[in-house]
């Protein structure tokens, strides 16, 4: 039996438990504001000021769901489904709606966002189904202020000690991800490129992320080795447990 395990709902923020005033149409990018911003999914598990921008949205296959006056209890229960224009349109264009988040899950290009809905007088549960490509979450952070941490990295190697800025820490799997699978084949000048008999590979370590980080994302705040902690042959050691790390 072949047994694969992935955890795609992992994102670095989320709403459970905000309340959604505002769903903002922009062609095929949609936003989504709330009363108090977003949690992060990261101990502290701190709540911050921001929003999350849905790009690449397929209209057609957008919709909500609203249980007449159903608030938990099982049972039957009656309501309808829109697409997810005309709830907007029908529910938040006056500014007097809310939608109180419990739940968001993550599937093939779709995020479901579960919760309450009011306004005037109506109360009942409600779901939403946006068909989507990009899930950006904004906040409002001025990254200039906020502050550096430490991660380890690796390229099959020596494991070494970074600081690099708060975001990379928060978000490390993420972001060296992206460095491996989408910068080092369509950055600049190919530089990482190198023509192995017919086929083309990308050549990188942990010092090629660090110049990527100062260079393309965080010029202003720069990444910078602390020290070379060695081998981890038996796993990472006690003292560095509570610091990210991630192995190219």
């Amino acid at each position: 039996m072949k047994r694969t395990s992935y955890n795609r709902n992992d994102p670095p923020y989320s709403l459970h438990d905000m309340n959604i005033t505002d769903f903002e149409i922009d062609g095929d990018r949609l936003t989504i504001k709330t009363q108090s911003g977003m949690v992060k999914t990261k101990s502290p598990y701190s709540q911050v000021d921001g929003y999350i921008e849905l790009n690449g949205i397929d209209w057609d296959f957008c919709y909500a769901y609203i249980f007449d006056g159903f608030t938990g209890n099982i049972g039957a229960f009656s309501g309808k489904k829109m697409f997810l224009k005309d709830f907007i349109e029908n529910y938040f264009k006056d500014g007097n709606a809310g939608f109180s988040v419990m739940d968001e899950n993550f599937g093939f290009n779709t995020l479901c966002i579960t919760g309450y809905l009011s306004k005037k007088g109506f109360f009942g549960e409600c779901t939403v189904e946006i068909n989507c490509g990009e899930i950006v979450y904004c906040e409002d952070a001025n990254e200039d202020d906020r502050p550096m941490k430490e991660i380890i990295l690796s390229a099959d190697g020596e494991w070494t000690l970074y600081s690099v800025p708060a975001d990379v820490a928060d978000n490390l799997e993420e972001h060296c991800i992206k460095f491996a699978t989408e910068y080092v084949w369509h950055g600049p000048n190919a530089k990482f490129l190198r023509l192995c008999g017919n086929q083309y590979v990308a050549m990188f370590d942990d010092k090629d992320f660090i110049d990527y980080l100062n260079e393309e994302l965080f010029p202003q705040m720069r990444s910078k080795k602390i020290e070379t902690v060695g081998f981890f042959d038996d796993g990472i050691p006690s003292k560095y447990k509570n610091i990210p790390w991630f192995n190219f």
